[in-house]
């Protein structure tokens, strides 16, 4: 399906901004910036980490307010004080994360701060009349009455932009909005927003998936170093085209087989079985890339968790070089020399409230201590070499590790680990908001690892990122492997996951639009 639909005649400009600047600590974040938001349209914003992207979605949500330059909506200059501000003039932004409140009911949520009254009461059935009103307008299948603690990811979702829309939002910006999302909860939204672009909404998407962003998008403008680089017909721009223009040079996309010799079995579980999974068997073998997938919930991240030692299976067997092993916690599955990178960097990966250097230095200590004495020196060598070795872009290794970007956090979480060359290596979404940049060189080091004997697990729901690493693919389904498939013959459930391929044309980049 491509949804790019672009008129020959420009649809209503909604929002201009003109020469928008805004620096940190004086350090620019964007440096004369201009841009235009159609109604009727879906403008992607495409860039790698620290491009900009944020800072600009900040001061369309009238969270940071710009340095120099002009926000115009309806052709009329505006300052947005804040979000509240910004919402009022028609701007909803739709966070990764949905700011919503779990413990209250998909009505209770939509109308949140605007409910409907009888007398000094709350009138809960106008809520839900109301909500439900919204819900079908906007083809939405949701339950009003479902407490919003219970939905998926992609539901919630779909609850913060109904949200907005009861609001009269004229524009949406979505700040990766199918980050977390399987393939059938990106395919509701996906529809959802062709829907709102129809009925004349003006749409900012936010995405480092690159092969969405010309799927769904009318236009494309890029940011690079906090400047525009330029902005395209989504149909008249290339994959290749639109790497380089984020990049600034041309992205060596690795497509050949990496050939290595898988060695013996790594890792075996034998009818093992949770909270979701049901009796399940693998097997891993040194060297081998093995890709996990599925619906969220299917089974596959429990899997990776029990191998880790973060849930303890209710049933089953598992072996580590054919020893039996059983796990209570993390710790025992590290001595064993399981190493996991999780999903979720800033929750269960980074210590957030240390700097670079004990970040990427924590798993190592017997490297810079002796007889139980921390010595500084050796510690800050061995972060310098891991820094270099990553590529990790920095100021300096005493800086907080979250003042990193996302590919650079992932970096670090990597490079903690090559110093105790584990046994088996979990990487769960390892690519999940990187750019593709950053995403291309965290891939060869999971093949470096690879080479090097170690067994990985690859969990992911980006069918491109199976594709590229995994030398086999096993589909979980309601707890139990529903498929397994070899990547190469490109046959069976992989391929029903997949969908279609599109062959997206390659060639020059074509010349940009004019900003208007």
């Amino acid at each position: 399906m491509n949804a790019s639909t672009t008129p020959d005649t420009p649809s209503t400009p909604l929002v201009r901004l003109r020469a928008i600047s805004k620096s940190f600590g004086g350090v620019p974040a964007l440096i004369n910036v201009d841009i235009v938001i159609r109604r009727g349209q879906i403008l992607s914003l495409c860039g790698g980490n620290g491009a900009g992207k944020s800072t600009l979605i900040e001061v369309l949500a009238g969270s940071h307010q710009a340095d120099d330059g002009t926000i115009e909506i309806d052709g009329r200059p505006v300052f947005l004080r804040s979000p509240a501000d910004s919402l009022r003039r028609g701007i909803a932004v739709i966070h990764q994360e949905p700011s919503l409140v779990d413990p209250l009911s998909v009505a209770d949520n939509i109308r949140l701060g605007i409910e409907s009254r009888k007398g000094p009461f709350i009138n809960r059935a106008s809520m839900r009349k109301e909500s439900q009103r919204l819900l079908d307008e906007f083809g939405v299948d949701l339950d009003v009455n479902a407490e919003v603690g219970s939905l998926s990811v992609g539901q919630r979702q779909l609850v913060e932009i109904v949200k907005a829309l009861g609001r009269n939002a004229e524009l949406l910006v979505l700040d990766e909005p199918t980050a977390a999302l399987g393939r059938v909860e990106v395919e509701h939204l996906h529809a959802l927003l062709i829907r709102l672009r129809s009925r004349g909404l003006a749409i900012v998407y936010v995405s480092h998936h690159l092969d969405e962003v010309l799927e769904l998008s009318d236009e494309v403008a890029v940011l690079r170093d906090g400047r525009m680089v330029g902005r395209w017909r989504a149909n008249q721009l290339s994959l290749d085209a639109l790497m380089t223009a984020m990049v600034g040079e041309v992205v060596d996309i690795r497509s050949e087989i990496v050939e290595k010799t898988e060695g013996t079995e790594a890792l075996r579980v034998v009818a093992l079985s949770g909270k979701v999974l049901q009796g399940v068997d693998l097997s891993v073998r040194q060297g081998e890339v093995v890709g996990l997938t599925g619906l969220a919930g299917a089974g596959h991240e429990e899997l990776a968790r029990i191998v880790f030692g973060a849930d303890v299976p209710a049933s089953g067997q598992m072996f580590i070089d054919g020893k039996g092993v059983s796990f209570r916690h993390p710790r025992g599955a590290i001595r064993a020399g399981v190493a996991s990178v999780p999903p979720d960097r800033r929750r269960e990966g980074l210590l957030t409230g240390l700097d670079v250097e004990r970040n990427i230095t924590v798993n190592a200590p017997s490297h810079f201590s002796k007889f139980g004495w921390i010595q500084p020196r050796r510690r800050r060598k061995l972060a310098e070499r891991l820094v270099a070795d990553y590529e990790v872009d920095l100021a300096r290794l005493s800086q907080r590790v979250t003042t990193l970007s996302g590919g650079n956090q992932q970096k670090v979480l990597m490079a903690r680990w090559s110093v105790r060359t584990p046994k088996i290596l979990i990487v769960n979404e390892p690519t999940r908001g990187i750019d593709v940049k950053t995403r291309e060189r965290i891939h060869r080091r999971i093949e470096e690892f690879a080479r090097t004997g170690v067994a990985v697990l690859l969990v992911t729901s980006d069918i491109h990122e199976l594709k590229r690493l995994a030398d086999r693919v096993v589909v979980f389904e309601r707890g139990r492997v529903a498929e397994k498939a070899r990547v190469q013959d490109g046959d069976g459930r992989l391929t029903a996951l997949e969908h279609t391929q599109d062959n997206l044309p390659k060639g020059n980049r074509p010349p940009c639009l004019p900003l208007d």
